[in-house]
């Protein structure tokens, strides 16, 4: 006796596969059919994993703003305690606590305008243009050849008087 398989009627379950019967044109559809499926949950696939990398570079991007704006907060306090220390320390020293108050005020004026008038390259440039097109090496770029200009064999020269 024959025993027909355990098929679940669910809401989630398929219709089983029924084989073809349309000869080998039948087959080749249903193969067809078969790769257009399997390409479409590829595809599916690597979009969603698009999307994982993306929401990880995210996530890892808003990390660092955090613990950026964190340690800001609290180096920003740091200095200004540091500083209002050393200006009541040398205050001290001079006797009273406004010299030690105008002798920081002095000094980081002093750093200040230093700064704006060198005018130093603190952030180095990021060089993307020369990575995008693949001239890491400023050596190598500067021993390429340079390409004379020539006008096209299409144009026109214009009339020479």
């Amino acid at each position: 006796m024959e025993t027909l398989d355990d098929q679940s009627s669910g809401p989630d379950s398929e219709p089983p596969a029924r084989p073809s019967t349309g000869g080998p044109l039948g087959r080749i559809a249903g193969h067809t059919q078969g790769l257009v499926e399997d390409l479409r949950e590829w595809m599916d696939l690597r979009l969603d994993l698009a999307l994982l990398e993306v929401e990880e570079k995210v996530d890892e991007l808003r990390n660092e703003v955090a613990l950026g704006l964190t340690l800001a907060f609290f180096g920003l306090f740091s200095v200004f305690f540091v500083l209002t220390t050393v200006a009541l320390g040398v205050g001290w020293l001079l006797g009273h606590p406004f010299w030690g108050f105008l002798a920081v005020s002095i000094a980081l004026v002093l750093i200040v305008v230093a700064l704006y008038s060198a005018r130093p390259a603190l952030v180095p440039p990021s060089e993307l243009f020369e990575r995008l097109r693949g001239d890491s090496d400023p050596e190598a770029s500067s021993a390429r050849p340079a390409r004379e200009a020539r006008p096209s064999e299409t144009s026109e020269a214009p009339p020479s008087e």
